[in-house]
Order: C-alpha cells, then structure tokens, then sequence
C-alpha cells in the first residue's frame, strides 16, 4: 500500500491561509519545500518556461559520488545541463551536494535536511499510537507541520492497530504517483495538453517530472491559468502532484 498528500508545503498553505499569494510566492524558495518534493522553476525574461520536480534523495548521490563520481557528473550533464564541470561538483575532490547546479541553477536532488531517505524511514519507525487513541485523529496533535509525514503517521498507526507488522517496499523510495491537469487552460480558454514528461522513473512512479509547453505551441508555463489563475509560481504545479513511498505490511511468521 502507499501514503498520499500533494506537494506543496502545508505550512505555507497554513501560516498564508488568507492569502495564497503569498503562500506560493514564499514556496519558490527550496528551503520552504519539505513535502519530499523539491522543484526549480527556469525563466526567461520573467516568465515560466518550465518546472522540473525531484523526489531524489542525497543518500543515493553520496554513495554513487563515493563509488563512480564520473557517473554523477555524466547525470549532472544529462539532467541540468551538458556543461557541468567536474570542478562545480566535487570542488577538492568531494561531493559538494549544495553545488549551483544542484540549487540556483537547476535541481537534480534533495538539498532540504528534512527530504531524506534517511528523515522518511525515521518517521515511520516513531512511536506508535498512544494505547488510548481510538484514531490517527486522538493521537494528534502531531509534532510535525508538514502534511506528508503527519499522513505517513496517520497511516502507519492505522495499520499497526490491526497486528499488522510495517516495512518500506524494497527498494525503499519517493515517488510522484499522479499529477493531475484538471482545471488547467490554455490563453484561449481550451484545455491543455500533457505537458508532463517523466525524466527518471516511471509514470506511476517518477524520480523527477518536468512540465513544459512545447515551443510549437507558441506560448508559456505562465500563460496557463488553473481555475481561472494563472501560474505565477512552481508551486501552482506542486499542489497538483501526488506523492508517495511504498510500504509492505503482513503477519510475522
């Protein structure tokens, strides 16, 4: 079975409740997106060309820079951009995961410290339910702002009130599941197409998901309205993705 929630930041969407401007303005900053989605916004001369997502986590770029370091700079090239130095990336040798084409100029993994593989398998070995809570519901309030791991709490513990033993699917990951254009049109009022590609993973399952209008369709990103509003900000897009880790849960024999 998998949790669910969307991908923007529930805390701005909280601590702006009255203004949503204000909440997807403050959510283009990378250190505001901790819904284990982090995203990079590419503008050319103030409007949105396109949006590229990732669920990747730096425990993998750590141990692929300690093992095969041409492997990750031959991804650097593939997924930001074909002139990636060495130098920008391992400067003295080391991986450097805040590198500039890992934060102001592109995205290819994590930078926030709590959207890890690391964070995620730490909140699903928290504490169980109190005994005394009947529901996810008593057992709030949570510790935690963000609605992901609020979600993968509410679930974990409605799972291991039947008997059931919990784990993470093997291999352990996150993942966006849906994405989902309902609402969204074109500057003429009409639908829009699919603009989503998955560029690692698999539709159903994708590591990083770009969202972009082809050139032949002769406009932007920040022409598309949602709702009748259009997309100012990477995070209109977050709020329509799904994500999820997979988890397995049985008897212990």
């Amino acid at each position: 079975m998998t949790w669910t929630c969307t991908g923007f930041s529930r805390p701005l969407l909280v601590e702006h409740r009255d203004d949503r401007a204000a909440a997807f303005a403050a959510g283009e900053d990378r250190a505001t997106q901790i819904e284990y989605l982090e995203w990079h916004v590419t503008r050319v001369d103030g409007r949105i060309q396109r949006v590229e997502f990732s669920t990747e986590t730096p425990e993998y770029y750590r141990t692929l820079a300690a093992s095969d370091p041409d492997a990750v700079l031959a991804l650097y090239r593939q997924l930001v951009d074909p002139g990636v130095r060495s130098e920008e990336i391992f400067p003295g040798g080391v991986y450097d995961p805040m590198n500039r084409w890992n934060t102001t100029d592109g995205i290819v993994h994590y930078i926030m410290r709590v959207n890890s593989m690391k964070d995620l398998l730490g909140v699903s070995q928290e504490a169980p339910v109190p005994a005394t809570a009947r529901d996810g519901y008593d057992a709030l309030p949570y510790r935690r702002a963000t609605g992901a791991d609020a979600r993968i709490g509410f679930d974990h513990w409605a799972i291991a009130r039947t008997g059931l033993s919990i784990g993470t699917a093997n291999p352990p990951g996150i993942y966006m599941i849906e994405w989902d254009d309902s609402g969204f049109a074109c500057p003429d009022g009409t639908p829009v197409g699919d603009y989503w590609t998955v560029l690692r993973g698999l539709p159903g399952a994708a590591l990083r998901l770009r969202y972009e209008v082809p050139a032949a369709d002769g406009f932007t990103v920040s022409d598309i309205h949602i709702g009748g509003r259009p997309i100012t900000a990477g995070g209109h897009l977050a709020e329509h993705i799904v994500m999820s880790a997979h988890i397995v849960c049985g008897i212990e024999q």
